[in-house]
Parts: C-alpha cells; structure tokens; sequence
C-alpha cells in the first residue's frame, strides 16, 4: 500500500493532479484485461482452481511446465523446454525406481502419447478459460470498485440467461470445447455452426445449467496494470492467479530423474 501511496504523490507533484485510483474502466476493459494482457506477456505463472480441478501453467516464452489433476485419477505433468519434453503420469508417481519423468524421444509413436495430449489439451483449455469468462463477462454489469491493499478489485454481475443469448456460439465451442473426445458432441457443434436454431438453443440451455441463472465474475489488477486473480462464482466457483510476471522460469528435470525409452 506504501509503494501505491508514493506513486500517486509522484504523479500528483509531476502533474499537478490527482490519479484516480482504481483507474476508471469499462465493462468491456475488465472483461478483456486478462486476454489483452496474457497476449504481449508471456512469461508468468497460472494457477487455476475449482472444486474438481487443480492446474499449473508455468510459462517461458514457448516453454512450458504444466502440473495437473483434473479429478477422476487423471493427472500429470508435462514440461516442454527448448530441448525436449518430458511428462510424468500419473502426477507425483515414479515411471520406474528413481526416475520421476520419461523424456519424449523416437521411440515413441502418436498413439504412445495420446493420453499425455489428451491431459495437455483438458488442462490448457482450463488455464484458458478466461476467454470464455470474458465474453460473458462483456454482457454484465459493473458493480463494485474497491481498492485492497496494492490492488484494484472490480466485481461484475452477469445475467447468464442473457449473456447466452449474446453469446457467439461458434466462438464459445472454440473456445470452451475445441477437441471434444465424444462423438456426439461433435455432431451437436456441428449443427450449431450451421446454424441449426434447435442445436442453438440446447447449447445455450446447456450454458445455462452450468453456470447457473446469474454468476458474478471479479478481477484483481495490480498497480502496472498486471492480472492477479480473478474468480467467477455461479453453480460453481473457478478462480485463477497470475504471478510471477517476468520471472518465471522452466527448468528440465534433473537427468537423474529421466527415464529416457529408445534415446
């Protein structure tokens, strides 16, 4: 908070005035925060949580370091250096005695490696979620401002009814979906993008009865403008911190630790 006050004193004696803090923005400046800012900065690390799930993202540039459990005994880690990749499933079990991670080489083929994918997909498409929050969000109403401690925190009220009726529906299965692993889901999204009106509206019914009739979606913003948590509450609660900014840091595990089949 000292470092918060310091600020806008400076500003004021180079300036003269006072800046408002938190910074007045819109409906549409708060839903999209976290997208425009993840865009143009990509080192930092995203923990997401909701009542079933718990990831990692760990982020470097095009490196990465992925730590999952998305319930149902489905879990693991996924580590993606410049060099190699390594994965680990399930989360925390050796692969042999004393080694923790196989390193992906040529001996093994696509299918070897589906189910690594699989757990890749499922649990980015959870760190990713906020596109899906924010055009939701964009439909809602602004309706608290508050500053805590360093922090701007900013709550919006979303009629879910509404924001579905709104919604792209074509975006929102890119988004939300984009592999779906059953057939029958496949079929229905195709529908949808072809505009079949009976598809649209279970898609819709179905937003509805999983978020609920209303959810409230909150952003937590730093001084320089950096997401640092947000959480979306309806049916069920999702929430997700960022931090770490410019520092995180993948690493390889350690080579006593790697079980490496064929190479």
């Amino acid at each position: 908070m000292r470092r918060l006050v310091l600020a806008i004193a400076a500003c004021i004696l180079l300036t003269g005035s006072v800046v408002p803090w938190p910074p007045p923005r819109s409906v549409a400046d708060i839903a999209r925060l976290a997208s425009d800012y993840l865009a143009s900065h990509k080192n930092v690390t995203r923990v997401f949580r909701s009542e079933a799930c718990n990831v990692t993202l760990i982020s470097n540039g095009l490196e990465t370091d992925l730590s999952a459990d998305l319930g149902q005994e489905i879990s693991g880690r996924l580590i993606k250096t410049t060099d190699a990749s390594y994965f680990q499933m399930p989360l925390g079990e050796e692969v042999e005695a004393g080694k923790s991670f196989d390193k992906v080489t040529d001996y093994y083929e696509p299918y070897h490696l589906f189910a690594v994918d699989v757990l890749a997909m499922m649990a980015t498409n959870l760190v990713d979620v906020y596109r899906v929050y924010e055009m939701f969000a964009t439909s809602g109403t602004l309706t608290a401002t508050a500053i805590e401690g360093d922090l701007a925190h900013y709550v919006i009220r979303i009629d879910t009814s509404k924001a579905a009726k709104g919604l792209e529906l074509a975006t929102y299965i890119a988004l939300r979906d984009p592999m779906p692993l059953m057939q029958k889901d496949v079929e229905e999204y195709d529908k949808v993008r072809e505009g079949d009106r009976d598809a649209e509206t279970r898609l819709r019914d179905k937003i509805l009865a999983e978020f609920g009739p209303s959810v409230t979606y909150e952003l937590w913003v730093d001084g320089q403008g950096r997401p640092v948590r947000y959480v979306l509450t309806g049916k069920e609660r999702a929430e997700m911190t960022f931090s770490d900014w410019g520092t995180s840091m993948v690493k390889a595990p350690p080579a006593v630790q790697v079980r490496s089949l064929g190479g």
